[in-house]
């Protein structure tokens, strides 16, 4: 098992400041020679993700984000953020600055590799010690925390700790195949809630159903060739994109069961025109979300979008007994599993070169990346928002997860049938979710590895194109 030796690269401490927002106060080690207090530009944008919007609202919070990375352009940086708030009574040495009823500070650990959980756990104790203190001058708690984390080597399977894909199970059921099913089609997904760690963590529990994604296909999720030179990603000018991996493509024809590039009929294709027309011209002014009135004519008009994965509602799970023997799976099946489990994954093509050439995964953005979401580079995203202004920019993404109401919103008619659950595919989701609770987080991802190896495989078969489960 490899070893990943001096993870962190910096600890950062973000302040909010009743009339400059929020503000670096504190790196260790300087990441800008001389100037304790000032970030790289690539990295400009980095208090907004480390104190998130409407964290004001919460004690605190954890949140994960993804940067470029400063050496290598090519390679991205993994940020964790511990955010609390405390009165500022409770401050043993006040600064001038502190005219407000409570302090807000964030300290981020940015690593070389995705360790979201497994330095989240550590980086809170850290945090809490230090504002136990109450004299937020005293960093040396801080740079001790900084050591101590790169003396400690962290083991590559220590990265999906902290993930939890059984509360995934647990609150999407059946629609979690669905979430699986929208990274693979590499389409713009907004995932939208509240507070902003709670989105991050659930982006990430989505995306460590993938085989090997978040252990070693984010290296480039947070990079990509902008057309606008003030975009807060770095731009490198004499890179070049390579072709989009053939397997992705594959993956992209098959993975709803059927090939995407069939024709729709007039009919359907005269609905989609109007729907594309509606979504257009529907307007989502700031002013219409404190008016009662209006606020019920803005929900009406968003029920029309067409509602991905309704008739697979939570429920309470039925006894075995009850549940329609069309639909039940004997435990016996998980030979399957085993079967799939002999099988090197790096010979399958895992991971799936999925967040590359324009297509990003950022667990969580601030209102200043809104802009650039919109740049002809951008090919494609998986992102995270807590600030309503993104979900009312319905013009920039195809698909609207709403992680509170778990609610699986989209405007285009051919996405909708592409993610249609197949009887197979129920088939699988049952089993998931009637077992999933009990055999734990190793388990559910052995049974997605296992449904995406047999996707694949089914792929590459003449005139088979729906994936079967006994």
């Amino acid at each position: 098992m490899s070893v990943i030796s001096d993870p962190v690269i910096s600890i950062i401490v973000v302040g909010f400041h009743h009339k400059k927002g929020c503000q670096v106060e504190h790196c260790y080690p300087e990441l800008v020679a001389g100037r304790p207090m000032e970030l790289p530009t690539a990295w400009r944008h980095l208090p907004a993700l480390a104190l998130p919007d409407g964290s004001h609202n919460y004690l605190s919070d954890i949140i994960f984000f993804t940067l470029p990375g400063l050496s290598e352009p090519e390679h991205t940086v993994f940020g964790i953020s511990c955010f609390r708030q405390i009165p500022v009574e409770q401050v043993v040495l006040k600064t001038e600055d502190m005219t407000r009823s409570s302090v807000q500070k964030s300290v981020c650990v940015i690593c070389r590799a995705p360790l979201f959980g497994r330095l989240a756990i550590k980086l809170e104790l850290v945090v809490r010690a230090w504002f136990l203190q109450g004299d937020f001058s005293q960093t040396k708690l801080l740079e001790d925390a900084f050591k101590h984390l790169n003396n400690c080597p962290i083991q590559m399977d220590q990265m999906l700790e902290g993930l939890s894909v059984q509360r995934l199970i647990e609150n999407w059921r059946h629609k979690a195949l669905l979430l699986f099913k929208l990274l693979l089609l590499r389409k713009k997904v907004l995932i939208y809630g509240a507070p902003a760690g709670s989105v991050s963590a659930a982006l990430l529990s989505v995306l460590s159903l993938l085989p090997l994604c978040v252990e070693k296909g984010l290296n480039r999720a947070a990079n990509v060739i902008l057309s606008r030179p003030l975009s807060p990603i770095f731009v490198d000018n004499e890179q070049t994109l390579n072709n989009i991996d053939t397997g992705t493509e594959i993956m992209e024809s098959y993975v709803n069961g059927s090939e995407q590039n069939d024709e729709l009929s007039q009919k359907e294709n005269e609905n989609m025109r109007e729907e594309k027309d509606r979504v257009s011209r529907q307007s989502f002014d700031e002013n219409v979300l404190t008016d009662v009135v209006d606020r019920q004519e803005l929900t009406s008009g968003r029920e029309k979008c067409h509602s991905i994965g309704e008739k697979y509602k939570s429920q309470k799970p039925l006894l075995d007994a009850q549940q329609s023997p069309t639909m039940a799976r004997d435990m016996s099946v998980d030979g399957l599993c085993n079967l799939t489990g002999q099988i090197n994954q790096a010979e399958c093509g895992f991971p799936l070169s999925l967040f590359q050439e324009g297509y990003l995964c950022l667990p969580y953005l601030s209102l200043q990346y809104l802009d650039w979401l919109a740049d002809p580079a951008v090919e494609g995203f998986v992102v995270g928002a807590s600030n309503v202004l993104f979900k009312q920019k319905r013009q920039l993404f195809d698909v609207l997860v709403e992680l509170n109401e778990m609610r699986i919103e989209t405007s285009d008619l051919t996405l909708k049938r592409q993610l249609v659950l197949s009887t197979e595919d129920l088939r699988f989701a049952d089993h998931v979710v009637r077992h999933g609770m009990t055999q734990g987080d190793g388990w559910i991802r052995d049974q997605f590895t296992s449904y995406l190896i047999y996707l694949l495989r089914t792929s590459l078969l003449p005139g088979i194109y729906i994936l079967c489960f006994p």
